[in-house]
């Protein structure tokens, strides 16, 4: 895991790439360098359950918010599954962005626990615009990200220390 210089930071985060082809792990290099304004070490590693993929995590402390343009910047690429979290060393409060492929990117805010929270606006937009129980369920389940939590589960489980796969059960 690569760490960045930390001092007393009031933000703290943590990148995850779960899935990266090889062909853009300098540009991913790039971007980050020039987000954080200064070089950051990248470890890869092989990602078993992607062939030809590779994986990486890296935290930070910041005074500055980062979290949205690392999640905006890797998103462009089409092919990466990644987590970006950022939260306040005071509250605890933040934020959480997921991305793949598939799916795309989700952003929520979470709590000092870690559980993703839907605020009232939200929720109130959610009830006044769907009209029948499924599509409340759908409305409420996207935004939690469960889509998203399901298919980075194998992800999250399957980096294992020297191409060791854990066992994935969902």
């Amino acid at each position: 895991m690569s760490s960045l210089p930390s001092g007393n930071g009031l933000l703290a985060g943590d990148l995850r790439i779960y899935s990266a082809p090889k062909a853009l792990l300098r540009h991913i290099q790039w971007s980050l360098n020039e987000i954080f304004g200064y070089p950051v070490e990248l470890n890869w590693e092989q990602q078993h359950l992607a062939p030809g993929a590779l994986a990486t995590q890296l935290q930070w402390r910041e005074l500055r918010p980062v979290a949205s343009k690392i999640a905006s910047t890797l998103k462009s690429w089409h092919y990466l599954r990644f987590e970006v979290r950022e939260f306040s060393n005071i509250s605890g409060e933040g934020v959480l962005y997921r991305c793949t492929p598939e799916l795309g990117l989700h952003q929520a805010v979470t709590a000092s626990t870690g559980d993703v929270m839907i605020h009232e606006n939200r929720l109130m937009t959610v009830l006044e615009n769907t009209r029948s129980y499924e599509a409340l369920r759908k409305s409420v389940s996207d935004a939690l990200g469960i889509a998203w939590d399901l298919e980075l589960e194998s992800y999250r489980r399957g980096i294992g220390s020297e191409g060791e796969i854990r066992a994935v059960s969902i």
